[in-house]
């Protein structure tokens, strides 16, 4: 049963997460390790996962938790998904394209999703039923907030795409599939290599891109942007159509587009 007190202890936990991260963003000079699959970690991934951790197995201790750093515990039917520093190279470099991404799922279905961008003053949330929206955030505190609702654009021709990433580690066959679906659509392109992985979904769920392509992310990478896209209006698949946020890949669409995009990145993409 999807519960409003989710939706709440995420925007708590979020909040936490942005007095953590916070701190030793505006410290500087923050020292990365490489993780065993080569991508950047710092203390503040640790210490933001963690606290949110503990704060979660509080409230719920019979929920598991998957996070990016320390993976999951426990058999459960609702599981907290965790990412505590999306753009951890940007992080540690000074720059403020980063968030915390927070989600909540059920029996097999994200409701809930919070991104927390405490750098751009800037938070993103959704609960099933009750639509999304974006806010500013200063210290924990939510300013005015608007609704958030896709496009109408009907076609792919007329279709703005973003993917990410583009790099020479991701598979050839998704990397086909992404410049397949560049040649059907109107415009767009890769995003830079500075942006996190929820940007592209929230570029989609603002109505500033149709299509956006995730080539390759972990489920704490997805969850949190499922619930905001689609109640922004929007519809989140796997490259094979399914709702797994466990695949490895992420196709975020206006709803409208989104047969068109799969018949395109099903052909190349796996």
């Amino acid at each position: 049963m999807i519960s409003t007190a989710d939706l709440s202890l995420a925007q708590r936990l979020a909040d936490a997460a942005d007095t953590i991260s916070m701190r030793y963003f505006a410290a500087g000079a923050v020292a990365t390790h490489s993780k065993a699959d080569g991508s950047p970690v710092t203390a503040a991934d640790h210490a933001v996962e963690q606290a949110l951790r503990d704060r979660i197995d509080a409230a719920h201790p019979g929920d598991r938790v998957v996070g990016e750093e320390f993976g999951g515990h426990g058999d459960a039917t609702r599981r907290w998904l965790i990412d505590p520093i999306d753009g951890t190279g940007n992080f540690a470099s000074g720059r403020r394209e980063w968030s915390t991404l927070i989600a909540v799922e059920e029996y097999g279905e994200v409701h809930t999703g919070v991104i927390s961008a405490p750098a751009l003053g800037r938070r993103w949330w959704a609960s099933r039923t009750e639509g999304a929206w974006i806010s500013t955030c200063r210290a924990g505190q939510l300013g005015p907030h608007r609704p958030l609702t896709v496009t109408g654009t009907p076609t792919l021709d007329d279709a703005t795409v973003a993917i990410w990433p583009v790099a020479d580690w991701v598979p050839q066959d998704r990397l086909d599939a992404a410049s397949a679906l560049l040649a059907r659509c109107g415009d767009g392109g890769p995003l830079s290599k500075w942006s996190g992985a929820c940007q592209g979904a929230m570029l989609v769920a603002a109505g500033q891109a149709d299509v956006f392509l995730h080539l390759t992310a972990g489920p704490w990478d997805i969850a949190a942007a499922v619930p905001i896209v689609e109640e922004a209006g929007g519809r989140f698949s796997d490259l094979r159509g399914g709702r797994d946020i466990f695949g490895g890949a992420a196709v975020f669409t206006n709803g409208r587009l989104h047969m068109a995009v799969l018949e395109v990145v099903g052909r190349e993409g796996n």
